[in-house]
């Protein structure tokens, strides 16, 4: 169905849903219909939030249905929803089914949907600083170390936070670090990277593809696949989740397992949604999300990638290898960072902000973790390993 007639028919339908509700309390959810999804949302505004009161989120994600991204969404969120007794529910729309990558952040500001998971990527120059997570050679080392860091740029810096204001924030964390694979070309010296065509992530990563002396090329995820199988580009710099999510380790031939960045991501709530809600289930989102579970649990569940999503790669045929310390060394040379990081501070100093002065905190910032997380890939993990009942040990922080 066209976007622009689904969102026409969402708005009639939450119009006769508010006609027809009783003293302003929202409905019973069908937690399978749009339309009563978004009626029963926006009702919420005029709600008496008795005790009887339910409450249905309409969720978008630009992630498929099958993909990491909203599988963490849909097992957090039915945790929450059992812990309510059914009163929060959830309407999920995965695979930019109601609004693209780009679309998501602002139909949650305005309240056309209810909750969005998505990454900084998509939205360059919207939060700047946050983007210092995406910037290779930071020394993040994993999404759980990355996720720590961000954490701590939001409670620690006041304009990082202020970058969210728009939404109510329900956890910030990093997404698994991106390797570089590549088609027909294994790159085992730095000469290697001449000529080559790589699919970036967003804004930072590309500056660092370019220092490399390959090409940094634009192009959504969705677009990737076709474009390594077509010779289109030569290699990717995409994350394990987001390999897994669009099957990328079928065309590709190898893939160089280095850190070359993490990447920023979120979940944003609607302010007004969340503020309409009685105290007793904010209390209930407040326990697995903003007291740092959701956030712990990503960065948890985005590390866990490197193990199965290789896993995936060598069952097709693809060499998964570690750099030579020639090659380790070139990609991650003062030299050679140094310009990199001097492009993000230009970058943060085209908004008004002092770059320099915030690239130290952020880099005081993540010295303060290095040593917490030097083993952190030392034992192999999966994702179904994370124990949900450990949320109880989040109240004591």
């Amino acid at each position: 169905m066209n976007k622009k007639i689904l969102a026409v028919t969402l708005a009639i339908v939450m119009c006769l849903g508010l006609l027809a509700g009783c003293g302003g309390s929202a409905s019973n959810p069908d937690s399978g219909s749009n339309s009563n999804a978004n009626s029963n949302a926006n009702s919420n505004a005029n709600s008496n939030a008795d005790s009887d009161s339910t409450y249905n989120f309409v969720v978008v994600n630009h992630d498929s249905s099958t993909s990491m991204g909203e599988l963490y969404v849909e097992t957090l969120f039915n945790e929450i929803s059992e812990e309510s007794n059914g009163r929060i529910t959830f309407s999920y729309y995965p695979g930019g089914s109601l609004f693209s990558a780009t679309e998501t952040i602002d139909s949650v500001k305005d309240g056309s949907a209810d909750i969005c998971w998505s990454i900084t990527s998509f939205f360059g120059g919207v939060f700047p600083i946050s983007e210092f997570i995406n910037l290779p050679g930071n020394g993040i080392n994993s999404a759980q170390m990355g996720t720590a860091v961000y954490q701590a740029m939001m409670e620690e810096i006041p304009e990082c936070a202020a970058e969210y204001g728009d939404w109510h924030v329900l956890a910030v964390h990093a997404t698994s670090i991106a390797p570089i694979s590549t088609v027909g070309k294994k790159i085992e010296t730095p000469s290697d990277f001449k000529g080559l065509q790589i699919r970036a992530a967003g804004t930072i990563p590309t500056m660092y593809i370019n220092a490399l002396g390959a090409t940094a090329i634009a192009m959504p995820t969705s677009d990737v696949y076709e474009s390594l199988s077509k010779g289109v580009i030569a290699g990717m710099a995409n994350d394990w989740h987001n390999i897994d999510c669009f099957k990328l380790y079928e065309p590709i031939d190898y893939c160089l397992d280095v850190p070359v960045n993490c990447v920023a991501g979120f979940l944003f709530m609607n302010n007004d949604k969340y503020n309409a809600l009685p105290d007793d289930l904010k209390a209930i989102f407040d326990k697995y999300c903003t007291s740092g579970f959701a956030a712990d649990m990503a960065g948890y569940w985005w590390d866990s990638c490197n193990f199965w999503v290789a896993d995936k790669m060598r069952e097709n045929g693809v060499e998964v290898y570690e750099p030579s310390q020639e090659l380790y060394d070139y990609m991650y040379s003062d030299e050679l960072l140094s310009g990199v990081h001097q492009s993000y501070i230009d970058y943060l100093n085209g908004f008004g902000i002092d770059g320099q002065a915030m690239y130290d905190k952020c880099m005081e910032i993540v010295s303060r973790y290095v040593d917490e997380y030097a083993g952190v890939f030392d034992t192999e993990f999966h994702y179904s390993d994370w124990d949900l009942s450990s949320v109880e040990e989040y109240q004591a922080k």
